[in-house]
């Protein structure tokens, strides 16, 4: 099954080191010299608290089969990217944002609604996927509603970033992590809104088993999560090593290379996807057809992916080279602002 391929037995070792990684975090919050919780705190717990519970449901043995099995692996895979993965980039956004450009959040009220929404809906959005299946049509229709009352969350995390952004647009230009990050949340608005769209039977008929769904995925674990990650990595490793960035070029190479390449990946695939939709609902068509129809697009996505995995290259060489920077010289370097990185 997908995400959950590894025995239950060694994935009992994931949840129970997912609870052990939230231990250090509850235990500094008893600690905390302050009555309110940061809003990216909200996010982080939550999401350690949701991933070895999703993870021991999933893994129970000897309990899902047959159709519920099915049901199970989607509700499984939807949350461990709205309820683990989506929370944890978020919390790094309400981090990051404020802390580089030097303003706080603009609504404390806003991110919470945010967060509140995100815990009530997104937990049964993962059933649209089967659409057409042998499954409860109540389930289905609930999936459905959930997926599009997703747009509340989206909206309140979207309006809040936007204002807090305002008036530091200049920043985007002098600061990597901002790119990458304000990218990222981008990226979030358009695969959650695109995610609720696609849940609608009308749209699902014609993307369910295309490649869209593939470009629909790519949206909101690369184009949002490593994202976001890529922008927390510019920020703390010169934090960690007390040094800044060897070779701020690369930077900008690995942003241009993986932003540009995802975006031929993402609209390659989605066109390809959507003819691929049309084709296989047309009885007149043999299955073929809708096979042939791709791959022009097919090889927009291999030149999508190759410019990416020369960013990730890039990245990588420029990541050594910080990493195992000499320490003769590393002395007399200091932090730089954000601004140089």
């Amino acid at each position: 099954m997908e995400w959950l391929e590894i025995p239950w037995q060694i994935g009992l070792l994931f949840a129970v080191g997912g609870m052990l990684i939230g231990v250090p975090l509850v235990l500094m919050l008893q600690r905390r010299q302050v009555h309110h919780l940061y809003v990216s705190v909200w996010y982080m717990g939550a999401a350690l608290f949701w991933f070895p519970v999703l993870y021991i449901v999933a893994k129970v043995p000897g309990v899902h089969f047959g159709v519920e099995q099915a049901t199970m692996n989607w509700w499984f895979g939807h949350n461990v990217l709205g309820l683990f993965y989506t929370p944890l980039s978020i919390a790094a956004v309400y981090y990051f944002l404020p802390k580089v450009i030097g303003k706080p959040v603009q609504s404390y009220n806003l991110s919470l609604l945010g967060f509140w929404t995100l815990a009530f809906f997104y937990g049964q959005v993962g059933a649209h996927h089967l659409i057409g299946g042998p499954i409860p049509g109540w389930l289905i229709t609930l999936s459905i509603v959930q997926s599009v009352m997703m747009i509340i969350p989206v909206v309140a995390f979207s309006v809040n970033q936007h204002l807090t952004l305002k008036g530091h647009f200049g920043v985007l230009k002098r600061s990597p992590t901002l790119r990458f990050i304000v990218l990222g949340a981008i990226m979030y608005t358009l695969a959650s809104v695109q995610g609720s769209f696609e849940a609608l039977r009308s749209l699902n008929a014609v993307t369910h088993f295309t490649h869209f769904t593939v470009a629909h995925a790519h949206l909101g674990m690369y184009g949002f999560v490593s994202m976001v990650i890529f922008g927390g990595i510019y920020f703390v490793m010169p934090r960690i090593v007390d040094a800044p960035w060897p070779k701020p070029a690369l930077i900008s190479a690995h942003f241009w290379l993986v932003a540009g390449g995802f975006a031929i990946y993402l609209v390659t695939l989605t066109i390809g996807g959507v003819l691929q939709g049309l084709a296989l609902l047309d009885p007149a068509r043999p299955f073929m057809e809708s096979v042939a129809v791709t791959l022009p697009w097919l090889q927009g996505r291999s030149v999508g992916g190759a410019l990416m995995t020369l960013g990730h290259l890039v990245f990588a060489c420029h990541f050594t080279l910080m990493a195992f920077r000499p320490a003769t010289l590393r002395q007399g370097d200091r932090v730089v602002s954000e601004s140089l990185a």
